[in-house]
Order: C-alpha cells, then structure tokens, then sequence
C-alpha cells in the first residue's frame, strides 16, 4: 500500500518522476461523468485528461488503463492525500491538489481513494491495466487492407474482434496477434468473415485394375513292372503363385503295357489364362463452407474384434471404413480463389495380409480380412470453376514362377515336356479430377431431383406390357410447369 500526502504549500519541484504519454485512450466507465481531451496521441502526446464531477453519484468509479501508459485526474476541490492498494499495478503522483497522475505499471486491478485535508473520501477509483494493443490492432488494420479489427486486451491475454473479408484473413490476423504475446494459445480469435463462402467440391475418382494369369503344366506319370520290382516315374504342376490351377481345361491321356496292368504311362496338359478387368468410378459432390472441414464415403464397414471378456466371452468389435473416401477443408482466398486440403483413398477388403486366429477348443478360426489402399493427400490452390488431376497413382505386379525337371527341364523341344509355367501380372491406375466452386444459395425451383415426374405402372400395364414405370410427363413438385430439355426417362438393364 502506497499514502501520498500533498504539503500545504505543493511546488513544481515536488515532482521527480518521469510521466508515460498515452498513446491510446484512457477508457473510464460509462457511469463516470467525465469530459476528456486529447483522447488519442502518438508518441510524444499529452497525457489523457480526465475532468471529473464530483456531484454524481458518490460509488467507486473504473478506470482503464494501457500498461505503461498514464492519465491525468483533474477535481473540483483539492486533495490531500492518495491512497494506493497495490501501487506495483498503478501509481499516483499529485501534480498539485486537483491534479493527479495515475501511471499504469504492470497488469492487474488496483484501487485508489483520494481524500481531503479534513480526511474526508473525495472518490474512489477501480483500476484496471491491461496489456496496451493500440501498437496491434494498428499493425493489423495495416497489413490486412479492408480489415477492422479490434483488439481487447484481457490480462495477458487478447482479444481479437471485428470484421475481417474472409477466412485468410483471419487466420492472419491471430498470427500476428500470436507474435504478440507470450504463448500462441493467449490469442482468442473471435473475428467475424464477412459474407461466409461455401465452397462445393466436385470429385471424380476414377480407378482402373487390370489382371492377366496364364498357367500351363505337364504331368507325366509312368510305372514300369521287371518281373517282381518295378520303375515308377512322376510329375505333376505346382502352381505354387496362384495356388491351383484357377480354371481352363486338362488334355491328357494313357498307355498300358503288355505287363498290363502293371505297366503304365498317363500324361496330361492343363493350360488356363484369363483377362480382367475392373472399373471403379465414384463422383461425390460436397459443399461446406470456408475454413469448415466435410467428408464423403461411399462403400462399408467390417467389424474387427478388439477384445474379449474373459469371464463372459464376449467380443468387442470395432468397425473400420473402407470404399471411395473424401476429405477437404476449402478456405476461400482473395480475387474468388480456393486453397483446398484434399485427402481422398480407395480401399476394398482383401485376402492378402488376412490374420487368422484359431481356438484350440473349439476347433474354429476367426480370419479378420485386410485392406488394400489407394491413398493421395495434397494441398492445392485454383480459382472457382477450375480443375486440377491427381494422376499417375500406378501399380504394376507381375509374378511368373518356372518348374521343371532338372537336367531335362533346358532340353530344347522336349524339355518343353517336363516344364510348367504359373504367371501373373496386375495393374491399377487411379486418378482423381478435382473441381472448386464457390456457391450460394438458390431457389427450390431450380433443383430437380430423379423422383421428378415418376409415376409407378398399373397391374395391367406391369402384366400385359411388362413396364415398371409410366412414361415420364410433366414433372411436379417445386418443377411443375417446366419442360424437359434432351432426353428424358429412366434406363433399365
């Protein structure tokens, strides 16, 4: 606590400090009847002086404070003493009896009571110091053109409000307002977008997968009977790649010998190949606004056990996603610009990879299938209506496996006999083409949906037709009274 007494006969020499100008203005509570002047001042300027009139209402009064930056207390009578809780947050110092300066030293709340020469209370004041943000908010309004922003100082904290053009723009604003204070997490960012954009994102994920398998095998058998011991000969095709013959046809035949039936000769040829082809083509269209993040899925779930009750036996089970997947977070920047971070995936269950349990006591086995992923993340920017492709997402897989007899297997022509070949290759190609729109609202009327205009047939028309539905007429609903343009109906295969 901190007393100040003014003497009887107060000179200029009393004095000795050196006075903070404010370069911000000095905001008292609207309850406290004041005339102020020279409210704003750049460095150099005159303190704020605050005239105060005493005939109001007698409660304590607020006073803001920026730290470091001072205010002038002009009074109707004279002062005589000042009485400061905490002057380490505020000091006083009496210029003359009804004049004082009140100096913001660091942040916090103080109070300080001023009383006459007969010891009676003339005002009590509330002080508050804050961190001084005038420097901010300027450098803000600056730096982002169109920007008005307003900076609240709150302890150490800040406080950011306003209005500023778009999503960009804010998130600048709270950097610079992060270099400002001590942590980033001080910073409160509640500025407003002006006019929020929505962005709709259209996305065609395209995946393409080629397989080839080719298998050819010889088997060859031969047992040949000597009076009581006998000569045996075997081969057979592994197809140790694919695992067995996966299709095809088998050609063969067999010779018995005079020691019929002992004397025995049965080969055999299996050949198989097979093409395929797989498209997988997904077209999800999704709209969020700027800054906000959407996702799309289009395929299942499967359930993966996670863990057991060992008193009750029961299985936990989780579910994890799998199908045409999309992620993006668009931020709308200047001139109808979008910065998009894109996140889309392909994935299908598979055998490959397959963990299998078993249980000892009961005999069964649990195979809990894997994933097999095409994944792409980026980040990338393009005006409203233009597209960017993600391509060369390619994988190729060709595994080819040769047995042969050893020694006979490299014969020329013959070895061909005693060979057995077991290929496969596999291809995937995967691109995604990536189209930003900002949108706004529209009219019902202007949308129109596949329900539109259907109307289910009559038994009759079902029975003596064979038609599931009626010819498509005039639509209805929010489109009644509009006309089709181009083909129209529905496709049944």
């Amino acid at each position: 606590m901190s007393l100040f007494t003014l003497p009887r006969a107060a000179g200029p020499a009393l004095l000795a400090a050196v006075l903070f100008h404010a370069a911000a203005p000095v905001a008292l509570a609207q309850d406290f009847p004041v005339q102020s002047q020279g409210l704003a001042g750049g460095a150099g300027s005159s303190p704020v002086t605050v005239r105060v009139d005493l005939s109001a209402d007698g409660a304590a009064q607020n006073l803001s404070l920026p730290r470091g930056k001072s205010a002038v207390i002009e009074l109707p009578v004279d002062v005589r003493d000042v009485l400061i809780t905490n002057p380490a947050v505020a000091d006083a110092v009496l210029r003359s009896p009804r004049r004082i300066y009140v100096l913001g030293m660091s942040t916090g709340q103080t109070d300080a009571i001023l009383f006459d020469a007969a010891g009676r209370r003339i005002l009590s004041l509330n002080i508050r110091v804050d961190t001084d943000t005038a420097a901010l908010a300027e450098t803000i309004n600056r730096i982002l053109p169109g920007a008005r922003v307003a900076v609240e100082p709150i302890g150490e904290a800040v406080i950011l409000t306003g209005l500023v053009a778009n999503a960009g723009d804010a998130a600048k604003a709270g950097q610079i307002a992060g270099q400002y204070v001590a942590k980033p997490e001080q910073v409160l960012n509640m500025l407003s977008i002006a006019g929020k954009d929505q962005v709709m994102l259209r996305v065609r994920v395209v995946e393409v997968q080629r397989s080839v398998v080719k298998q050819l095998g010889v088997n060859l058998n031969a047992v040949l009977q000597q009076g009581s011991g006998s000569i045996s000969f075997g081969q057979a095709a592994s197809f140790s790649i694919n695992g067995a013959l996966a299709g095809g046809a088998t050609i063969g035949g067999s010779y018995t010998g005079p020691n019929s039936p002992a004397d025995t000769l049965a080969s055999s040829i299996r050949a198989f190949e097979r093409v395929g082809l797989v498209r997988t083509l997904a077209e999800p269209n999704l709209t969020a606004v700027s800054g906000e993040a959407a996702r799309f899925l289009a395929g299942g779930e499967y359930p993966v056990p996670v863990n057991q009750d060992s008193g009750s036996g029961s299985v936990t089970v989780e579910y994890k996603p799998f199908g045409v997947g999309l992620a993006f977070t668009p931020v709308v920047l200047s001139g109808g610009r979008i910065s998009l971070k894109i996140s889309t995936e392909v994935s299908e269950l598979t055998t490959q990879g397959a963990f299998t349990l078993g249980s000892s006591t009961t005999g069964t086995s649990l195979t809990i299938p894997a994933l097999t992923v095409r994944r792409a993340e980026t980040s990338i920017e393009l005006p409203s209506g233009g597209s960017m492709m993600i391509a060369g997402l390619i994988q190729q897989t060709t595994r080819e496996n040769l047995d042969a007899l050893p020694g006979v297997g490299s014969v020329p022509i013959i070895g061909s006999l005693f060979r057995s070949r077991d290929f496969l290759s596999g291809d995937t190609e995967m691109v995604v083409i990536v189209t930003a729109y900002i949108v706004d609202p529209n009219n019902p009327s202007a949308f129109q949906t596949p329900a539109d205009g259907l109307e289910f047939a009559s038994d009759a028309e079902t029975l003596l037709l064979g038609k599931l539905n009626k010819a498509v007429g005039a639509p209805a609903g929010a489109n009644a009274g509009r006309t089709y343009q181009g083909p129209i109906g529905y496709v049944i295969e």
